[in-house]
């Protein structure tokens, strides 16, 4: 028995004649009248008595078509709660971020899937790029906001948006109140970086070497928090993308000045080698809304 000699079986019944069943189904009659002949010989038991103008069911099969039907609709409710669950996102999706994005990023990101869509399983990571990009390449990442990334034929990049390199200090300091600076005038800046895993960083010591300027590097610190203190204390100074510079209220007490020429470029990045799932789709599409959203919110250029 299968589902075909099912339907095939309940249709003739409703109509209570071969011809018209076959011409409802679309087949030929005489494969209607074969496959209802198997279903009988393999139940040992005849489904219809012919009569003049058609067939009617036996007792037998009055019982079959009770049971027939509700089987019947039990598959048809299976597909459609099948199909629309395909579209339901669901299962494990992760991005990670640089930590000025990611703190803006995540909070938004985890409101919006514990609110309208609880069957994903969200992770947010928050690192540099050289580490995304690897988790990227070794399947262990959905997705990531990466910065300046070098071409890669197993990774895709989407542009995000595009932000100038600052000087940042305390807010009284002459040098912060002018409108820019020459990459040159930082020669002799006492400064606290990133560390050299950093991809802002890098960029920033290559764009000062191609400048001829050897940058004075005095401290290395990532905690965001600590270098606002050392940067409010005086006598040394920090070189921040514009996304990095703290927006907050205590932030008033710092001064920045952009740097001409001094850029960097975001972008998400995907795997080419993973296979595309909604949660992952979902994931990419809130992501960018809401990088679109943080870039409109500083003064960023999208794309």
């Amino acid at each position: 028995m299968d589902l075909r000699q099912f339907r095939y079986f309940c249709q003739v019944a409703r109509r209570e004649n071969f011809r018209k069943a076959s011409e409802d189904l679309r087949i030929a009659q005489s494969a209607l009248t074969r496959q209802v002949q198997l279903l009988e010989q393999e139940l040992g038991f005849q489904l219809f008595d012919r009569v003049k103008r058609g067939v009617r069911l036996t007792a037998a099969g009055q019982r079959l078509l009770e049971r027939s039907q509700y089987i019947l609709d039990e598959v048809d409710r299976l597909k459609e709660t099948l199909r629309l669950e395909a579209h339901v996102p669901s299962g494990p999706a992760s991005l990670a971020a640089p930590p000025p994005i990611g703190r803006f990023l995540f909070p938004r990101l985890a409101q919006i899937f514990l609110k309208s869509y609880p069957k994903v399983t969200l992770s947010l990571l928050e690192t540099f790029t050289s580490s995304a990009l690897g988790l990227l390449r070794r399947g262990e990442l959905s997705l990531a906001i990466v910065t300046d990334p070098p071409v890669d034929p197993v990774i895709e990049y989407i542009p995000l948006f595009t932000e100038s390199i600052h000087l940042v200090g305390r807010l009284d300091d002459p040098l912060l109140k002018k409108r820019s600076l020459e990459v040159k005038s930082l020669a002799d800046l006492p400064l606290v970086m990133t560390s050299k895993h950093n991809r802002s960083r890098q960029l920033i010591e290559s764009s000062a070497a191609r400048e001829g300027v050897r940058l004075d590097i005095r401290l290395e610190l990532e905690g965001l928090g600590t270098l606002r203190q050392l940067l409010q204390n005086g006598r040394i100074y920090s070189l921040l993308p514009q996304s990095a510079i703290p927006q907050d209220s205590p932030a008033r007490r710092l001064g920045a000045v952009p740097i001409r020429g001094l850029v960097m470029k975001r972008y998400l990045a995907k795997s080419r080698n993973e296979t595309t799932s909604i949660a992952r789709e979902t994931l990419e599409k809130a992501a960018i809304a809401e990088v679109y959203e943080f870039a409109k919110r500083i003064n960023l250029r999208e794309r």
